[in-house]
């Protein structure tokens, strides 16, 4: 092209790229529960079944299952992570965690937080494993978290919950690997269900909060469904909660727990008219897009949505995406029970499946990080993948 053709397209180059439409910032719900007796926990936990006994391949249906080698442990899930069960205070899979999430274009982990809850075993695991791993592999990966508070859903002591909730943001606010929004820490609320918080005490953990650390950007779950009078759903916010002016954005964690649909043609409306209603109350929103969900080995009413070889995945992530949402919330990178993964799975033909169409979403390529060193692996799965790559043409 001629100079002079390129300097008369110039002023026009600016037009074309206001117009681009906004990417929205895509975040995964990461969770840091895991235990195994060769790692910190000294146990297993969140893996094993106590009613069942040795090696079980899930009980999958969809069609890019394939089958397991004998060299694996009883799980509670549907699939079977590609480096074998592991241990959450493991810094060589947590440092493999957000290479992969890096190279997949994801821009942020929701990172499970339970503070000092009295359930977890070992104690205080998950605040552990947040302020001893996930948070400093981060700001040395260059990485963005934030925590994704589980607290006000399942413990009684709101007292508590709110003097959890300023230490965790004055302790952690200010690094520089925490997501900020606008300039303000970001903290995620989990409430499924209505029933613990009220809005009322949705207010008080705001003002409190603020009035010990300064401004907070506040993402409230707050999606829920109902049934039309002449048929169908609609999705809709709580109208008390909309009203709370210092809420920022509205997310929801599932369709699969809120209403179930998980087809394209159904989403897009739902998503649409969600957005729109937010949007009109001054928030921003988060949708929640789904690579799948099984849940069979840990449900006696079991519920599962097929991955239909990624069409699940692309159908929710068009749907979020068409239907306006400021964000994307993926449930989940690695909640391996309700088996809603897209970290690397032994179980699919390609491990990295989920993660490629992920980037492709994203807009980049997607090339895999190595693996953590076998030595800090589960010595059944490195045994495994020790003998796999022996195995393997050698490239000349």
């Amino acid at each position: 092209m001629s100079l002079p053709r390129l300097l008369h397209l110039l002023p026009i180059l600016p037009l074309a790229l206001a117009a681009a439409p906004k990417r929205p910032l895509a975040m995964a719900y990461y969770y840091t529960w895991y235990g195994t007796p060769w790692g910190k926990a000294g146990s297993f936990q969140k893996w094993s079944d106590p009613k069942k006994a040795g090696p079980l391949a899930p009980k999958g249906t969809d069609a890019n299952i394939i089958a397991l080698p004998p060299a694996i442990r009883q799980t509670r899930s549907g699939a079977y992570p590609l480096v074998g069960l592991y241990d959450s205070m493991n810094p060589d899979v947590v440092r493999w965690h957000i290479r992969l999430a890096k190279a997949a274009g994801l821009d942020a982990f929701l990172v499970d937080w339970w503070a000092e809850a009295g359930w977890q075993t070992p104690k205080h695991w998950t605040r552990d494993v947040f302020r001893d791993v996930v948070l400093p592999i981060a700001e040395e990966e260059d990485f963005k978290i934030v925590l994704f508070d589980e607290t006000p859903q399942f413990v009684d002591n709101f007292a508590q919950v709110k003097r959890w909730t300023r230490e965790a943001l004055t302790r952690y606010g200010k690094s520089p690997a925490y997501l900020k929004i606008d300039g303000k820490p970001v903290w995620a609320v989990y409430q499924l269900w209505e029933g613990k918080l009220t809005p009322d005490q949705g207010r008080e953990l705001i003002r409190e909060t603020e009035a010990a650390v300064g401004p907070v950007y506040w993402i409230f779950d707050k999606m829920r469904a109902r049934g039309k009078a002449k048929g169908g759903i609609e999705l809709f916010c709580p109208e008390e909660w909309l009203k709370i002016k210092e809420i920022d954005c509205i997310s929801g964690y599932a369709m699969f727990s809120t209403w179930r649909v998980d087809e394209y043609a159904k989403l897009k409306p739902l998503y649409a008219r969600f957005s729109q209603s937010v949007h009109a109350a001054g928030k921003q929103i988060m949708l929640p897009v789904h690579p799948g969900h099984d849940n069979r080995l840990i449900n006696d009413k079991p519920y599962h949505i097929e991955r239909r070889n990624g069409e699940t995945y692309r159908g929710f992530w068009r749907a979020a995406v068409e239907g306006g949402s400021d964000f994307i919330g993926i449930t989940s990178f690695n909640e391996w029970p309700e088996t809603t993964v897209i970290e690397p799975a032994l179980t699919w033909p390609d491990p990295y499946f989920y993660l490629r169409l992920t980037a492709e979403f994203q807009g980049t390529s997607f090339t895999p990080p190595a693996l953590p060193p076998l030595a800090s692996l589960d010595p059944l799965m490195a045994a495994f993948l020790k003998d796999r790559r022996a195995a393997a043409p050698k490239t000349k």
